[in-house]
């Protein structure tokens, strides 16, 4: 696990030009990197701390561009690939079939808007997370999806294990001062494994035709069969109730570009705060170099940053690929296809459930595939 260290020393020392050094599967901080020397250009309206990423660094010469004001309709020019097109977005909520066959089989995003009527979670705010569960303790990072590629570089990931409480207080300050650092993360948290009661506050959405836990009691039926043992007792509901998560951070919070792993479909929404989000279609992959996927990670991941002015300078090919953008604004809902690859970043304080799903008409065989040689544990 990550060492247990202050948020705010991890964060300092980040800012200061602190490197860090990988401990069992966590983090700690361990000296300070050389500082550059200054190049003689105008300071950013943002003084940029010598500990940047390449993608917060992105960020921040992106808002500097939009003037900080983030207007959907004007953003698309400040980005690197200069063009795209809108995300669909609906006020009506369409019919499950219609979603289906337009949007899940038909691989096009949708954004539902007035989508969680219902919610208790639209109350949600980081203060009634570390008023309910000040002493829960979880782990944020300064980058993600975390890439092998990061060490390569000299600049892996860095975490920090905190409580809630902390986190949200560090969420409060963030943005008060300068040279605070790229913004730690609370990206993919597994609120609802933690917290039993949080299922209660969400719902799936009713256009939407989910079948994952349907496919998973047939995948254990199958398991058994096979196996002739039964399953370890609630391992549908508990394996269900993982495909959920939280993400919950100041702006500025980045989601690098990938796709979902064991061709999920996911749909994200959102509680607080707003988030562009960038997607790429599926068929991008037909013609690999266009996105120019990594090797040796994990998950499928892109080296380009979509919010980097010389993008298209980087890496040529770039400039073929279509772009469909959106910024998903407080009680909107982002359908996003298998194999659609994405990038998001908060753009104020922000919290976002998301969940990945399966279809049986569309994505099953992934499920499928995933649990294809799973051997369970004699009861």
């Amino acid at each position: 696990m990550a060492e247990r260290v202050s948020i705010d020393t991890l964060s300092g020392l980040l800012s200061r030009g602190a490197s860090v050094k990988e401990k069992g599967d966590g983090v700690v901080v361990a000296g300070e990197r050389e500082q550059p020397s200054s190049c003689g250009q105008e300071e950013p309206r943002r003084t940029r701390p010598k500990s940047m990423t390449p993608e917060y660094k992105a960020f921040l010469g992106f808002a500097e561009r939009c003037g900080w004001s983030f207007k959907e309709s004007e953003c698309v020019r400040f980005l690197g690939l200069g063009k795209g097109c809108l995300i669909e977005r609906r006020e009506d909520h369409p019919k499950m079939e219609e979603v289906t066959e337009k949007h899940l089989l038909a691989s096009k995003p949708l954004i539902v808007k007035n989508s969680l009527a219902g919610w208790k979670a639209r109350e949600w705010t980081p203060e009634f997370f570390s008023e309910a569960y000040p002493g829960q303790v979880v782990i944020a990072n300064d980058r993600a999806p975390a890439r092998v590629k990061d060490r390569e570089s000299g600049r892996p990931q860095a975490s920090v294990k905190t409580t809630l409480s902390q986190y949200v207080e560090y969420m409060r300050r963030f943005g008060h001062k300068e040279s605070e650092g790229v913004p730690l993360y609370l990206n993919g948290w597994h609120a609802f494994k933690d917290h039993a009661e949080l299922v209660d506050d969400i719902a799936s959405p009713p256009w939407i035709e989910d079948h994952t836990r349907m496919i998973l009691q047939e995948i254990d039926k199958a398991i058994s069969s096979k196996n002739g043992v039964r399953a370890a007792p609630h391992w549908v509901r508990d394996t269900d109730i993982l495909l959920n998560k939280v993400f919950m951070g100041p702006a500025g919070n980045i989601t690098r570009l990938h796709y979902d792993a064991h061709r999920a479909h996911g749909w994200l929404a959102q509680i607080k705060g707003r988030k562009l989000f960038l997607l790429f279609p599926p068929d991008t992959t037909n013609d690999a170099s266009l996105l120019y996927p990594l090797e040796g990670e994990a998950t499928t991941q892109s080296p380009i940053d979509p919010l980097d002015a010389e993008s298209v300078e980087k890496y040529p090919r770039f400039k073929e690929a279509r772009m469909h953008y959106a910024i998903l604004e407080e009680g909107e809902t982002l359908l996003i296809p298998d194999g659609w690859w994405h990038y998001a970043v908060s753009l104020a304080p922000s919290i976002t459930v998301m969940r990945n799903f399966y279809n049986a008409l569309s994505n099953v065989q992934g499920l499928v595939n995933l649990f294809a040689n799973l051997r369970p544990a004699k009861k």
